[in-house]
């Protein structure tokens, strides 16, 4: 089953499956390291911004691309 990264738990590791959106959004995320088959731990959510880990960098994107990458279990 996927899960949008906005909805997963804490400090888990995940694995990217699908990327969806425009070709703009998936091309920015995958510029960060945003690949399907990549490995991404949500660290914490604010005020719909959502630090997550990749590849040892974290980032922070919004609900809205966080809605956009849909995760599996590892």
């Amino acid at each position: 089953m996927l899960v949008p990264l906005a909805f997963v738990e804490h400090n888990r590791n995940f694995i990217i499956k699908e990327i969806r959106g425009n070709s703009t959004d998936k091309n920015r995320l995958i510029e960060k390291g945003f690949c399907i088959g990549n490995n991404i731990c949500l660290v914490k959510d604010d005020n719909n911004n959502f630090i997550v880990k990749i590849n040892e960098s974290k980032y922070v994107i919004n609900f809205s691309l966080a809605n956009k990458i849909l995760l599996g279990d590892c």
